[in-house]
């Protein structure tokens, strides 16, 4: 049984382009009205930023935790592009 996904590709790949571009056009128009419908639902409270990043670590193990560096803050110029680390 195929998924969804290879469905739409089977019919991507047999379809003209003239089909394709309104396809895309409506692909791109359902994803943004997603996309507003889940940013404007107030009966979903925003979190605090902290509860957000403590949701993004709390399935990394500790031991991984303690490897991160503790400037980061200070240095994430070097750590993501490089740059020479600050001296604190």
């Amino acid at each position: 049984m195929m998924t969804t996904k290879e469905k739409l590709i089977q019919e991507i790949e047999q379809s003209p382009e003239p089909f394709l571009e309104e396809f895309l056009d409506f692909i791109l128009f359902a994803k943004s009205r997603r996309h507003h419908e889940f940013y404007s639902d107030v009966s979903k409270p925003y979190k605090p930023i902290w509860e957000v990043a403590a949701e993004l670590v709390r399935d990394i193990p500790p031991d991984v935790l303690e490897k991160l560096p503790n400037d980061s803050a200070e240095n994430h110029d070097h750590y993501l592009y490089g740059s020479p680390k600050k001296e604190s």
